[in-house]
């Protein structure tokens, strides 16, 4: 782990290699949808209804990722288990990234059921970031990750009701 800028409180600016990994594995449906040819794509044809909605959903959304990659602990390791908690949220985190993929799975086969979508593809993510966080000890990382998920389904909810 690279620590560059000393924040406050043993906050710093730098690099988190595993970070970048979770970020790209939480971006794997993505990136192979273009290679499914899906027809009916609900999520991706949404018409955003409301700007502020959008907006604040995207700026907590990019902050999640920025504070998972850039955002570190200065006593943290590159990667850690070594005590209950750590083990605990980041199988929680793990939990969260496959009921994710479990429900792109569903969707990528034409099962795009409004209940099914909240839960599994627009609530796992941000509670995916708040589990890393919890795991990482960033707690500005878990705080942002729960009001991305509040923003984040108000958006969705409000664009496909």
């Amino acid at each position: 782990m690279v620590r560059w800028i000393e924040l406050s409180k043993g906050y710093y600016i730098g690099f988190f290699a595993v970070g970048l990994v979770l970020f790209i594995l939480q971006q794997l449906p993505y990136i192979i949808m273009p290679f499914l040819h899906i027809e009916v794509n609900p999520l991706m044809e949404m018409v955003d209804k409301s700007a502020f909605l959008n907006t604040l959903e995207k700026v907590l959304g990019v902050s999640c990722v920025i504070a998972t990659i850039f955002l570190v602990k200065g006593d943290s390791l590159w990667f850690s288990l070594e005590n209950t908690k750590e083990i605990v949220f980041f199988s929680a985190a793990m939990l969260a990234i496959a009921i994710y993929f479990v429900g792109w799975s569903f969707y990528f086969r034409g099962n795009h059921i409004l209940a099914l979508m909240l839960f599994a593809l627009v609530a796992m993510p941000p509670i995916y970031y708040a589990l890393i966080g919890l795991w990482r000890g960033n707690y500005i990382l878990a705080h942002l990750g729960g009001i991305f998920l509040i923003a984040h389904l108000a958006n969705v909810w409000n664009n496909l009701k």
